[in-house]
């Protein structure tokens, strides 16, 4: 699902990442998909089928069981040019370095095939997946004009989104199958920030947000097979209004928030289009490409509207099974901000599959470089009118998944 908002943060404070209050989304649920560009939606397996039912027309027949669980890994750095009396740069300032480690879990499912008592034509699936989590830790020194330090600030955000899903897919031929999911969402977000300062003759802040989450989302999906090595495949995927609940305790402060009590949010619509194409080469090479689009430029609260844009992405992907050896993966994705251009996201993926037995094991990997101004980014609050700030940011994530079929 696209999380614009469990969502639009509690807190707008200037300069922080997009990620920070849109959230992480985890996009591939698998360690497979994760290393064939986060191509989460054309993925063949368990946790695939719940994002798009329609691929259960070209699952293994019997009962597929997969778990997967993931480690994030975030690093940002910040800096200021710093001026002399004249207004002269004399160079640039650190003034925070951040980084954090979290571990998330990326889902369970089970999908039957072609048991006994169901119908040849009908297939189901259900499962638990995450499809996004919040996890942000910001500290700065701070200073006074002469660079003195007179106190510490600190944000942590942390929180995450579960989805429990049901899929079900009629296979009336081996061209066409048709998918639907329905699945309830619930999670929950905490925001705490704190500021302490060197002169004890200042009061020190603490303050502390907590917001539960719940929803329902609908999916539905078409899978179409012109030939035995191309599949194609269409989605479209409808989440009603997100139920927030927020709670506020410590010292009071104004957070900059949609409401202060409970309120509901409306979610976009997205579509979703993706193909697999199996060359029959001797590597056993399999293409994996999507593309989606989702409607944030048309979301409102209370009749206004949110101020974004609608965004889209890309992933793409190639596995090559190494002759007697483990299967070799390697992608790129492209997901464009709903908020500016300068917060687009590139990420370069790679992993490797392994068999033990009937047991498939594999590893995923993302890694995600960015960089922006914060003069490029129009709708937050900056520090100062034309502030250099610039952030660097860097986000390498590792997905790990174990699956197997079983005969029925």
């Amino acid at each position: 699902m696209s999380i614009i908002a469990a969502v639009v943060l509690s807190l707008m404070t200037a300069g922080l990442p997009e990620v920070m209050w849109l959230g992480n989304p985890v996009g591939s649920a698998s360690a497979v998909s994760c290393g064939m560009g986060g191509s989460g939606f054309m993925e063949v397996s368990a946790l695939g089928i719940l994002e798009n039912p329609s691929l259960l027309g070209i699952a293994d027949h019997g009962l597929q069981v997969e778990f997967s669980a993931g480690m994030d890994f975030f690093v940002e750095k910040r800096t200021r040019r710093v001026y002399d009396q004249f207004e002269s740069s004399i160079g640039e300032s650190e003034i925070a370095f951040n980084k954090g480690i979290g571990f998330f879990p990326g889902g369970v499912a089970l999908a039957v095939r072609g048991y006994g008592g169901l119908p040849e034509s009908f297939a189901f699936a259900a499962g638990f997946r995450v499809p996004a989590f919040y996890g942000y830790n910001y500290e700065r020194t701070l200073r006074d004009a002469a660079y003195v330090v007179t106190g510490e600030e600190r944000l942590d955000v942390s929180g995450i989104l579960n989805e429990f899903t049901l899929a079900l897919s009629f296979i009336p031929s081996d061209v066409f199958s048709f998918g639907l999911a329905g699945g309830y969402i619930t999670g929950s977000r905490d925001v705490t920030w704190e500021v302490t300062h060197v002169d004890p003759s200042l009061d020190s802040t603490y303050s502390h947000r907590s917001e539960s989450v719940s929803g329902i989302v609908t999916r539905g999906s078409i899978l179409f097979a012109p030939d035995r090595r191309v599949f194609v495949s269409a989605a479209l995927e409808y989440p009603m209004p997100l139920s927030i609940s927020p709670e506020t305790d410590g010292d009071p402060v104004t957070w900059n928030v949609l409401s202060e009590t409970d309120y509901d949010l409306d979610m976009p619509m997205t579509l979703r289009l993706g193909s697999i194409y199996i060359p029959g080469n001797s590597l056993k090479s399999r293409f994996i490409g999507e593309f989606f689009w989702s409607a944030d430029g048309s979301l409102e609260f209370e009749g206004d509207n949110l101020g974004l844009k609608n965004s889209w992405g890309v992933n793409a992907g190639v596995e090559n099974s190494l002759p007697g050896g483990p299967g070799a993966r390697f992608g790129f994705g492209y997901r464009r901000s709903p908020i500016a251009s300068a917060l687009d996201r590139m990420s370069f993926t790679t992993g490797v599959g392994f068999s033990i037995g009937e047991w498939n094991l594999d590893l995923g990997a993302s890694f995600s470089p960015d960089r922006w101004r914060q003069t490029e980014i129009s709708g937050l609050p900056s520090f100062v009118s034309g502030d250099s700030l610039i952030v660097e940011e860097t986000d390498t994530r590792v997905m790990f998944s174990i699956s197997r079929v079983f005969d029925l």
